[in-house]
């Protein structure tokens, strides 16, 4: 047998959606936003020296409050832009990032067809701040053409992590490594340094669901647990080390071609009999995918002599955790996904041929354009604001789908 690894080189996206696909009942976004869940009680007025990750991010967010005596507009201001205005490099990064897109068309299409309480759990995430879920129920109650825009519509942006009660925080300073309270009179009442921002714990309130629906006993997302179970866990390699390296403000994920194939190795091998191709989870810190809602599928397809493939000869691997919902009750009809370490295998003979093509499809957003999107278009009035911004999800969610680790392979 011939081995070879295949590199990130091997990369192309995809234009087009899925080409093959199983069929995966819609995943209510609203069982998913109700699974975060407070990780404690907010001590009032409890010092910052004293900080925990559950009193920073007991849910839902409480209000700012008033300006601080003698801070300007700009000072207290939450918007990302006015942070950009010092902040300049963290606020480009953020502004391609998830964060700043996680209130998305397809998000606010949903909350569309959903009630206030229903919408602030959602919210808690996807824009955790108290002043943006009043400034988008205002927007909603009003009818107004620009839901999408202005401060509700920033996602989570630098507020949702860093302001408290208009006191900042962040990590310990860089080069020093310095903790607790800034000098004062500094700009905004200085900033509290903590090294809470640099643990995986600081993720969890999002990207752990607590109090949830769980399948076959697992959460729909399993992210923490998962990775305090990994090998990455025990040398201190947090979320913070992939998702924000040397601090970067960009959270690359499954959407994100570069990042995944870092985490991944392939490998293929070839012999008289035919060929395999071998995916490894070998630097994801957590189950690949970690989440419900994406679909990975391994191709192998023998090729004819020029190059077109083989009728009949394409088989394909699904790396994914399928869950269904029948009758009001939750069902994993299978869970494929790579833990760490672990690997998949696809082998395929040569039926005649002498040549192969292998390589993995990558669908983000595969039971939202397959499942999830079309079922709410069928439901909505068409000319309604909601179908409107469900079909410019549908959109996106179809062309989030890229291809990795293409390679072609030749019959020894």
């Amino acid at each position: 047998m011939a081995d070879r690894t295949i590199g990130p080189e091997n990369i192309r996206t995809m234009a087009e959606g899925p080409s093959r696909s199983a069929r995966l009942l819609a995943l209510a976004l609203v069982a998913a936003c109700l699974g975060g869940a407070a990780l404690g009680e907010f001590r009032a007025g409890s010092p910052a020296a004293q900080f925990e990750v559950a009193d920073h991010w007991h849910m839902p967010l409480e209000p700012q409050g008033a300006r601080p005596d003698g801070w300007t507009a700009l000072e207290s201001s939450l918007a990302p832009a006015d942070c950009g205005r010092c902040h300049v490099e963290q606020f480009e990064q953020w502004r391609t990032s998830r964060h700043a897109q996680a209130f998305s068309p397809g998000l606010v299409g949903q909350l569309l067809t959903y009630d206030a309480a229903t919408t602030a759990q959602c919210l808690q995430c996807h824009a955790p701040l108290a002043e943006q879920r009043v400034i988008f129920e205002a927007k909603r109650a009003t009818g107004a053409a620009d839901i999408r825009e202005g401060l509700a519509a920033a996602g989570n942006a630098c507020a949702g992590c860093h302001v408290r009660r208009h006191q900042r925080f962040g990590p310990p300073q860089r080069g020093t490594g310095a903790t607790g309270a800034s000098r004062a009179g500094m700009q905004h009442g200085g900033v509290f340094r903590t090294a809470a921002f640099e643990s995986s714990e600081f993720c969890s309130p999002c990207h752990q669901f607590r109090d949830g629906p769980t399948v076959n006993r697992k959460p729909l997302e399993n992210t923490y647990v998962e990775w305090k179970e990994s090998p990455q866990a025990a040398p201190g390699l947090t979320c913070q080390s992939c998702h924000m390296p040397d601090r970067r403000h960009l959270w690359r994920g499954i959407h994100d071609p570069a990042l995944v194939a870092t985490g991944l190795t392939a490998r293929t091998s070839v012999s008289e009999a035919g060929a395999r191709f071998e995916i490894v989870n070998s630097g994801v810190g957590h189950a690949f995918p970690t989440y419900a809602a994406p679909r990975v599928v391994m191709h192998a397809v023998v090729l004819d002599r020029t190059g077109a493939p083989e009728p009949k000869t394409e088989r394909t691997y699904v790396i994914a955790r399928t869950v269904i919902e029948r009758a009001g009750e939750w069902i994993e009809v299978s869970d494929t996904r790579l833990l760490p370490g672990q690997a998949a295998a696809l082998d395929i003979v040569w039926n005649g041929g002498d040549r192969a093509r292998v390589w993995l499809e990558v669908l983000p957003d595969f039971s939202y354009a397959t499942e999830i999107y079309p079922h709410l278009l069928e439901a909505l009035p068409p000319a309604s604001p909601a179908a409107q911004l469900i079909v410019e999800a549908s959109a996106d969610a179809a062309r989030s789908s890229f291809m990795l680790f293409e390679t072609e392979l030749r019959r020894p």
